[in-house]
């Protein structure tokens, strides 16, 4: 019995999910609008603010629609409601996809299958997922105060270090997921190689075009996503 999908489009869990984020709108708001005071306190002139805001919802919106892809993705093999809410408050394009892929696969399923599946292949899937996700905001709260004013005293007192020193925590990353997407297989190692080209070819239009350089991201990742259905087609 697919009780996978009873679970995954239950009215309980869209409610659930909607009360969650509902919550996190009011914090976003009540946020904002201490913000606001706070610069009118400051002194900072109302055209300074509206351009930051414009800025941002810019840089916001746009890479936005490289997640929604994802969440029309992700919402064929685990239902609509569980990627709305993973992508919409804390989730990671990149980690959702790893780790729903990861726990299917241990069990021994395709992932297009969960919702087809008893209902506890479903429910681990989503537990990896939400376990796996705490060390984010786990980390912030207990070293990301002590991390930054490092990294700052870091940079500003060890000169060219410092900033050695933040560069090699993004090549650690780096090395983490490259070999899972070089070696996975063809289709994925073809579009990190266009996801590649096309964030370079960016780079060099944004020297002359410098409002580019907000989209790079999302160019890069709506052009990589389009081109794996392209790859998955010829060589999967």
């Amino acid at each position: 019995m697919n009780t996978g999908s009873v679970v995954a489009n239950s009215p309980l869990l869209y409610v659930l999910i909607a009360a969650g984020l509902i919550m996190v709108v009011v914090c976003a708001v009540i946020s904002a609008l201490r913000a606001s005071k706070r610069c009118q306190e400051l002194g900072i002139s109302r055209e300074t603010i509206l351009n930051v805001v414009k800025s941002s919802a810019t840089s916001a919106i746009v890479p936005s629609l490289a997640v929604l892809l994802g969440f029309v993705t992700l919402s064929v093999s685990l239902g609509a409601a569980w990627p709305w809410w993973r992508l919409s408050v804390i989730g990671s394009l990149s980690y959702e996809v790893m780790a729903s892929q990861y726990t299917a696969d241990g069990m021994g399923i395709a992932l297009s299958d969960v919702l087809s599946s008893d209902a506890t292949v479903f429910g681990a899937v989503i537990l990896v997922m939400t376990i796996g996700v705490l060390v984010e905001p786990l980390a912030v709260a207990l070293f990301a105060k002590k991390y930054s004013t490092g990294i700052m005293r870091a940079k500003s007192g060890s000169g060219e270090w410092g900033q050695i020193m933040s560069g090699c925590f993004f090549l650690a990353m780096f090395a983490v997921y490259l070999p899972i997407m070089i070696f996975t297989d063809l289709p994925t190692s073809l579009t990190l190689f266009t996801s590649l080209i096309v964030t370079v070819l960016c780079g060099i239009a944004s020297k002359k075009l410098k409002w580019l350089g907000n989209f790079t991201m999302a160019i890069a990742l709506i052009v990589s996503m389009c081109s794996s259905v392209l790859w998955v087609n010829l060589f999967g």
